[in-house]
């Protein structure tokens, strides 16, 4: 049911009470987290009634809609008294989990899980100056691209421009998915440079973090 993406994501889930999956689209990864008894209850959420209704109706087979809340809302808007332990937010671009991460800030979190499929190192710029501190991070290819995903629990951080675009702990332990990205994007961008006519001070930066994140694995 769950693609290798999400099966990533939800296997960094840390066994809890209550979790709240935002942009739960077809509503797959709460269902897994309850029926393998990481989670005792979920919040499926999503701005979009369509695939909310879509995943009320998978809830409603697997037998777990008294396990399983649907909850129309963007980001936390209508999450109203309601809390959670961890929390879920894959799927979309990183300036959107920051915004709504920043619309949620009156709710105590003490987990997240998140996954943006661009400008990563924006949400892991938000965690540092909110309070959290990555503590775990994969990195997986699923058809053909590439995914982050953090997990972040409460406590100091601080990363340097590197690690916030390519993950302190992927580069800490050399992960080879993350290697085979920057080996990708060190052609791509080299590419690029070669053909540009005149200078790109932001190409040849992003070229040069690259090379940085590179040196790692040295």
């Amino acid at each position: 049911m769950l693609s290798k993406r999400l099966k990533t994501v939800a296997d960094l889930v840390s066994p809890c009470e209550k979790v709240a999956d935002i942009g739960t689209d077809h509503g797959y990864v709460p269902i897994y987290l309850i029926k393998e008894n990481i989670a005792e209850f979920a919040y499926a959420m999503d701005v979009n009634e369509g695939p909310l209704n879509i995943a009320k109706a998978n809830i409603i087979e697997e037998g777990l809609e008294d396990r399983i809340e649907t909850i129309l809302s963007d980001g936390f808007d209508n999450f109203g008294d309601r809390n959670a332990d961890s929390v879920i937010i894959a799927g979309m671009g990183g300036d959107l989990i920051v915004d709504i991460l920043y619309r949620s800030s009156k709710y105590d979190f003490k987990e997240l899980v998140l996954s943006p499929h661009k400008r990563v190192d924006l949400v892991r710029k938000h965690l540092c100056e909110s309070g959290y501190e990555i503590i775990d991070e994969k990195m997986v290819e699923d058809a053909g691209k590439f995914y982050p995903v953090i997990k972040a629990h409460k406590g100091d951080s601080d990363y340097s421009e590197v690690q916030l675009e390519f993950g302190p702990i992927l580069l800490n332990k050399k992960d080879e998915t993350l290697k085979e990205y920057l080996d990708i994007q060190l052609n791509k961008f080299g590419r690029i440079i070669s053909s540009l006519e005149r200078e790109d001070k932001e190409v040849e930066h992003k070229y040069k973090l690259i090379k940085e994140g590179l040196e790692y694995y040295v």
